[in-house]
């Protein structure tokens, strides 16, 4: 415990260090990829992974009822899924959301790379650390209703695929747009107005 203590305060030095300093792509750097590792370190402390699945669970079943599949979860078992597959030999099959199909890994890589951006107000930090949470949120809901609705209809067969391909393929699509959204096309607009002003004062 004093160890991780240790590790946590010269994390903390050599970010502010570099803050202060206005070296601004080693504390870029540090800040975010230190901030994920502190908040996973924290949530698997605190079970917040058990409460994440467990309302992922509760929200893909309230979704797939809306399309008439039959979904059941249990309040004793966090992050289980049963679906019912209607194909072939009718039965229920089991859907266990852990670490990976629970979107935290993916929301807490969006909160540390954007309240770290340098440049940005607080107050804009903040609303794109929300709006980051929210569409992650709904990007991950989609593609477990992939695999709940290819299952249902499909059945056991095409779970694989489902999982492995389909459903990973298009989380990581959505996921890239968000980054993209939020990080990426605004750097870019802003480096473009830096470079047209500094143009501008050449002229």
């Amino acid at each position: 415990m004093i160890w991780i203590l240790l590790l946590f305060i010269l994390w903390l030095a050599a970010v502010i260090f570099f803050r202060v300093y206005r070296i601004w792509l080693p504390y870029y750097a540090l800040a975010a990829i230190g901030s994920a590792y502190w908040l996973v370190a924290f949530a698997n402390t605190f079970l917040f992974q058990d409460l994440l699945a467990q309302l992922v669970a509760f929200s893909v079943s309230q979704f797939a009822g809306f399309l008439g599949i039959a979904t059941q979860i249990f309040k004793n078992a966090p992050g289980l899924l049963m679906v019912l597959v209607i194909t072939q030999n009718v039965g229920w099959t089991v859907l266990q959301i852990g670490v990976e199909s629970s979107g935290m890994l993916e929301s807490i890589v969006v909160v540390s790379l954007v309240m770290f951006y340098p440049g940005w107000s607080w107050g804009r930090r903040i609303f794109s650390v929300l709006a980051g949470l929210f569409m992650t949120w709904g990007a991950n809901i989609l593609r477990l209703m992939i695999i709940v609705v290819l299952l249902h209809w499909l059945g056991k067969p095409v779970l694989v695929i489902a999982h492995t391909f389909l459903a990973k393929a298009a989380f990581f699509g959505m996921t890239v747009a968000i980054y993209w959204f939020l990080i990426t096309r605004p750097t870019i607009y802003q480096v473009a107005g830096l470079l047209r002003r500094q143009s501008l004062e050449k002229r």
